[in-house]
C-alpha cells in the first residue's frame, strides 16, 4: 500500500509522468506559427526533462486529470497562435474552442487594477487618498495603525490588510454583496487591517473587494459596467464578462469547474462575488489582448487604456516584486511580469515580457491544472528561445541494451500492489495501476529518474549481480521483491490482457474475506479507472461490470461502470447505470454528504446529456 500511495503523491505533487517520448522539444527558429504550435503541442517539458523525451498535450492532459486547456501564445507584439484542448465539460463532451470561457480567478486582479488606474488617470480615484475617504456604503474599521491603506497599497499588497483568498458559492446558494463580504457576513472573515500599511507584502483580496466597493461608489455603476467601459470595451476583449453569476443564455460557451479527480464539481462554477479580485470570466486570447496593452506602456507608449507614465506606476514593483495588480520578475537579464490564479476548479497562468511582445497566456478546468500550466509556459519558453526559463535537462547515464533488459519485470509492493517495469525500443517505463506507464531514465548504474518528477527508482542485486528488487527515492525503505513465475497477483491480468482471470480471482478473494483489502470497492473502482484510461478500457468494462456485482448498492462502482460504458460508446447501458446509480445514492452509507453531492451532480448531468 505504501508505494499506490507514494505514486499518487509523486502525480499530485511533481511536474508530469508519461509514457510518450517525443523529439525533444523544438529549436527557435521555427518559421511559422503552426510549426511553433506544433513543437509544444508535441514536446511538453517538465520540471526535470530529458533530451529526446518530450510529452504530448493531451496524454498530459489525461494524467493530470485536466479535461479542458486553452493557450494563447505572443510573439513581436502579435497573438502568434491560440488553441483549446480537451472538454469544457467531461460530462457533456463538448469540446473548449479559443472562444470557451475560463474563470479566469486571480487574474482578475491585473485586469481590474487597470480599470482602477484608468479611473485614477482621469481624475476620479487618488491612488494615494485613504480609502476610507473613497468609500461611502462601507467604512474599514478604525486600527491602532493610523489610516494609511490607499488603493496604491491595495493594489500592490501592501497595505496590512488581511482575508488572503476565497472559497466561491455554490450555484443556488444566497449570494451575499460585496459589502456584506467585507462585514464577514460571507464565507469569509471580516476585513480589517491587522499590521502596518506600506512596511511589508501581505497579500489581500479582501482588500481588492474592499477597492471593487469604492469603484462601484465613486461611479454609481455596477463593477462589470465599469471594467466593460474602462477596459474590455477599449481593449476589444469581447469574450470577457466580469457577470457573477455567468449568464448560460448569454455566454453558452464557457467551461465548468473540475475537482483533483477531473469531476464536474456541484453547479458547474463557483460564483465570486469577490469580482475585482477573482470574478472574470475570459479566454487567453482576450488576456493577451491585455497584455498587449500593458506591453504598449511598458515601452514608453501610450495605450488604449492607459498612458504610459500610468503604465510605469503600473510597472514598478513594491515590496515582493509587487507592481499594481501585477508581479514583476527577471528572466535571463529581462523583465517580464505575471499573475496566475486559483479559484475551486479553475487553474491559470499568464507571463509575458516588458519588451520584444513576448507572452504566454493558459487557462485549465481542473483543480490540477497548474502543473500543466507551467509545462506549458516552460515549453513555449524552449521553443521560442526565451532565456532563463528552463532548467537543464537531467544528465542521463550511458546504459547498455543488455543492461536495460535486466530490469524488467514485475515487482511485488504487497498484496496486488505490483509494479510492472517494461523496455519498449531501449525505453524502460514504470507502470503500477491505476496510474500511467511513466519514463525512467538512467542516472547511473540501477538508478533511473522518473521522468519530469524529483523522483527516482533504485534497484538492487544479490549477491551473483543478478536484480532482485526494487525501491522509490519517496519510501527507500520499501523494497519490491522481484516477482517470479511462481509468484501471482490478479492485477498482473489485468495488465496482461487477461481481466476475466483477473475477475475470477477477486470474486473469490471476496468469498473468502469480504473485508480484504484486495477486494476494496473504492480500490477495484481506481484500478477500473486507470485501465479505462492508462490501459486496456475493454478491461475496464469487464472490471466495471463485476465490481457491481460483488457491490451492487454500492452508487460509486454504478458510476464508474457509466463512465466505462459511456467512454466506449456504449450509451444504453451508460444510461442503464447512471439511473442505477441515481437509485442507489440515498441510501449508500458509504458516502458523506459531500461524496454524495458529487457522484449526485455528475450523474444527472451524465443523464441530461444523453437523454438529449
Amino acid at each position: 500500500m505504501i508505494f499506490r500511495l507514494s505514486i499518487a503523491l509523486l502525480l499530485l505533487t511533481c511536474s508530469s509522468c508519461s509514457a510518450s517520448q517525443k523529439p525533444d522539444a523544438a529549436s527557435p527558429d521555427l518559421d511559422s506559427a503552426k510549426a511553433r504550435q506544433a513543437a509544444v503541442e508535441s514536446g511538453l517539458l517538465t520540471r526535470a526533462w530529458a533530451q529526446g523525451h518530450g510529452f504530448d498535450i493531451e496524454e498530459r492532459m489525461r494524467i493530470l486529470e485536466v479535461p479542458g486547456v486553452s493557450v494563447a501564445v505572443i510573439r513581436n507584439g502579435k497573438i502568434d497562435w491560440a488553441a483549446g484542448y480537451g472538454v469544457r465539460d467531461e460530462t457533456s463532451g463538448l469540446p473548449v474552442t479559443t472562444e470557451t470561457l475560463f474563470q479566469a480567478a486571480s487574474i482578475s486582479k491585473p485586469v481590474s487594477a487597470l480599470a482602477a488606474l484608468r479611473l485614477a488617470q482621469d481624475g476620479r480615484l487618488d491612488l494615494d487618498t485613504p480609502i476610507n475617504k473613497l468609500l461611502k456604503s462601507f467604512k474599514l474599521p478604525e486600527s491602532e495603525f493610523g489610516d494609511e491603506v490607499t488603493p496604491r497599497r491595495i493594489l500592490n499588497h501592501s497595505a496590512g490588510l488581511n482575508v488572503d483568498g476565497f472559497a466561491g458559492y455554490r450555484v443556488g446558494e444566497q449570494i451575499p454583496t460585496a459589502v456584506d463580504l467585507l462585514l464577514g457576513r460571507g464565507n469569509s472573515e471580516a476585513l480589517r487591517q491587522i499590521e502596518p500599511a506600506g512596511e511589508r507584502y501581505r497579500y489581500s483580496g479582501g482588500g481588492s473587494t474592499m477597492l471593487q466597493v469604492a469603484m462601484t461608489d465613486i461611479t454609481g455603476q455596477d463593477f462589470n459596467s465599469i471594467v466593460q467601459e474602462q477596459v474590455l470595451v477599449p481593449l476589444s476583449m469581447t469574450r470577457s464578462t466580469y457577470e457573477q453569476p455567468i449568464s448560460e443564455d448569454t455566454w453558452p460557451n464557457h467551461s465548468a469547474a473540475h475537482d483533483y479527480a477531473g469531476r464536474r464539481i456541484p453547479g458547474g462554477a463557483n460564483v465570486y462575488p469577490e469580482q475585482f479580485p477573482a470574478g472574470l470570466w475570459t479566454t487567453p486570447s482576450d488576456i493577451a489582448r491585455f497584455v498587449l496593452e500593458v506591453q504598449r506602456v511598458a515601452g514608453g507608449e501610450d495605450g488604449r487604456v492607459l498612458n504610459a507614465d500610468s503604465g510605469k506606476q503600473m510597472l514598478t514593483p513594491a515590496f515582493r516584486r509587487a507592481g499594481l495588480g501585477l508581479f514583476i520578475d527577471d528572466f535571463g537579464g529581462e523583465q517580464w511580469f505575471e499573475h496566475s490564479g486559483s479559484n475551486k476548479g479553475f487553474k491559470c497562468d499568464f507571463r509575458a515580457s516588458f519588451i520584444g511582445g513576448n507572452g504566454v497566456i493558459v487557462m485549465t478546468n481542473s483543480n490540477t491544472g497548474f502543473e500543466l500550466c507551467r509545462d506549458i509556459i516552460r515549453t513555449v519558453a524552449h521553443v521560442y528561445g526565451w532565456t532563463g526559463m528552463v532548467g537543464d535537462p537531467l544528465e542521463q547515464a550511458a546504459v547498455s541494451s543488455e543492461q536495460i533488459h535486466q530490469y524488467a519485470g514485475h515487482y511485488d509492493f504487497g498484496p496486488d500492489e505490483v509494479a510492472f517495469i517494461t523496455v519498449e525500443d531501449e525505453q524502460m517505463t514504470i507502470q503500477q495501476l491505476p496510474y500511467p506507464r511513466m519514463p525512467l531514465v538512467p542516472l547511473g548504474e540501477h538508478r533511473f529518474q522518473i521522468l519530469g518528477t524529483e523522483f527516482h527508482v533504485e534497484f538492487q542485486s544479490d549477491e551473483s549481480g543478478a536484480v532482485e528488487s526494487m525501491s522509490m527515492s519517496m519510501a527507500p525503505d520499501q523494497l519490491a521483491m522481484r516477482m517470479t513465475a511462481d509468484d501471482y497477483w490478479p492485477v498482473q491480468d489485468l495488465l496482461l490482457g487477461d481481466a476475466k482471470n483477473a475477475i475470477a480471482h477477486y470474486k473469490k478473494a471476496h468469498i473468502q474475506d469480504e473485508a480484504d483489502p484486495m477486494v476494496d470497492c473504492d480500490r477495484l473502482i481506481q484500478l477500473t479507472k486507470g485501465l479505462l484510461k492508462f490501459a486496456d478500457p475493454q478491461a475496464a468494462l469487464i472490471l466495471g461490470e463485476a465490481i457491481t456485482g460483488l457491490y451492487p448498492d454500492d452508487a460509486g462502482a454504478w458510476d464508474m461502470l457509466g463512465q466505462v460504458r459511456y467512454e466506449l460508446g456504449e450509451l444504453e447501458g451508460a444510461l442503464q447505470a447512471y439511473q442505477t446509480c441515481l437509485q442507489r445514492i440515498g441510501a449508500d452509507e458509504s458516502l458523506d454528504d459531500a461524496q454524495r453531492d458529487l457522484i449526485e451532480e455528475h450523474t444527472l448531468a451524465r443523464l441530461r446529456n444523453l437523454i438529449k
